[in-house]
């Protein structure tokens, strides 16, 4: 299937390691054009470089902070400069603060907002003219199924990312008719860093050992296993293709039936 995707322009956040990557991959592997972007200067450039390499297009690193919202503007010109614009942007970020509800640290909460809510809306209120313009464009966030269902130990991801998820479905209502898509990926379990460090949390909290921790979260996978990142990539690249036109203001869950709820 051709997903019309050649040449098309992208800025990925948070794209150089995990589901960021997966998604760079799979777009790169289509022949679209990126831009990465990551807090972490030498991991950024060594994903960019090898993404290049491996698959003969354009990737471009820009190093950023999404703690700081006011950088976004200077992500968002330098991204326009190096590839004359933007057709895709992919919102991701790393994994927020682990904690409880009952513990919330309101200073901590501020943190994770500039970085879960209001870095992505600036950079989203840049790339939209231009989007417009063209009558072209793609908005795609990463979700948590804190979404859905309040998960313990995840005081942010519960708290933060269904604003994300109601900022999106109205902002897709909006443009619409102007060829944009807006919608939300809503990843499982896959095997990143996070994964590792919020099973160590969670198997602290319930004074269990990680191993145990671990197989609890198979458990609750119907599917038996984790996703792969390629399985998430290719998601993807779909939402982000001319196939996927007409799905708009979604939340697609990518989880192996992981969140048991219809909706």
């Amino acid at each position: 299937m051709d997903l019309g995707l050649r040449g098309k322009r992208a800025l990925l956040l948070a794209a150089s390691k995990g589901l960021g990557r997966a998604a760079a991959e799979a777009l790169a592997a289509e022949g679209v054009k990126l831009v990465i972007s990551s807090s972490n200067a030498e991991r950024c450039d060594e994903a960019a470089r090898s993404i290049a390499q491996a698959h003969g297009t354009n990737a471009l690193p820009i190093t950023a902070d999404m703690f700081v919202p006011a950088s976004m503007d200077r992500l968002f010109a330098e991204a326009v400069d190096a590839l004359g614009g933007i057709d895709i942007l992919f919102l991701n970020h790393p994994g927020p603060a682990l904690g409880l509800a009952k513990e919330v640290d309101v200073e901590v909460l501020e943190q994770q907002f500039r970085m879960m809510v209001a870095s992505p809306i600036r950079l989203i209120s840049r790339a939209l003219p231009g989007m417009r313009e063209r009558r072209w464009g793609r908005i795609l966030s990463v979700g948590g199924s804190g979404m859905v269902t309040p998960l313990p130990n995840k005081v942010m991801d519960d708290t933060l990312r269904p604003a994300i998820a109601g900022y999106s479905k109205a902002l897709a209502n909006e443009v619409a008719a102007d060829g944009i898509t807006v919608n939300i990926v809503l990843s499982g379990t896959f095997i990143t860093d996070r994964v590792h460090a919020s099973t160590a949390s969670n198997a602290a909290l319930c004074g269990t050992s990680v191993e145990e921790a671990m197989r609890r979260r198979i458990e609750n996978i119907p599917a038996g296993r984790f996703g792969e990142l390629k399985e998430f990539g290719a998601v993807v690249a779909f939402l982000c293709s001319d196939c996927a036109s007409y799905v708009n203001g979604s939340v697609i869950r990518v989880d192996g039936g992981q969140i048991r709820s219809v909706f």
